[in-house]
C-alpha cells in the first residue's frame, strides 16, 4: 500500500519557525543560505508542495529548539489523503541468488 501524503495548516507554522531559524543563523551570512530552505517549500505548477523535499528537512540533525519545534510542526501537519495498493514483481537471478525487479510500465502500452 502506498500513502498519498498532504500537509495541513501546521506546515505554515513550521515554515515560520524555520524562517526564524534561518534568519537568526544567517544574520551575518549571505542571503543565498535562505534559498536552501525556500527550495523545500517551492510549489509546482499545480500549486502543490513537494512532500519529499519537506520531509527531507526532518532528516537534518540540527540541535536547535526552534528547529526541533518546526520539525514537530511538519510531523503534525502530515495527513494521509489516500492510499493505493501496488504490486512489485521480482525475478531471482539463479547465478547470484539476488532478486532483480521487473519493471511493468503499463502507461507505455
Amino acid at each position: 500500500m502506498q500513502d498519498h501524503i498532504v500537509f495541513g495548516e501546521q506546515l505554515q507554522a513550521a515554515k515560520v519557525l524555520i524562517d526564524q531559524c534561518v534568519t537568526r543563523w544567517a544574520a551575518s551570512a549571505d542571503d543565498n543560505i535562505k534559498v536552501l530552505i525556500n527550495d523545500a517549500f517551492q510549489v509546482d505548477k499545480q500549486g502543490k508542495i513537494n512532500t519529499g523535499r519537506v520531509l527531507g528537512l526532518r532528516r537534518l540533525e540540527i540541535k536547535d529548539d526552534d528547529w526541533l519545534q518546526a520539525m514537530k510542526a511538519i510531523s503534525d501537519s502530515i495527513q494521509i489523503a489516500s492510499t493505493k495498493p501496488y504490486i512489485r514483481f521480482y525475478k531471482r537471478d539463479d547465478a547470484t541468488g539476488e532478486y532483480d525487479s521487473i519493471t511493468l510500465d503499463m502507461a507505455a502500452i
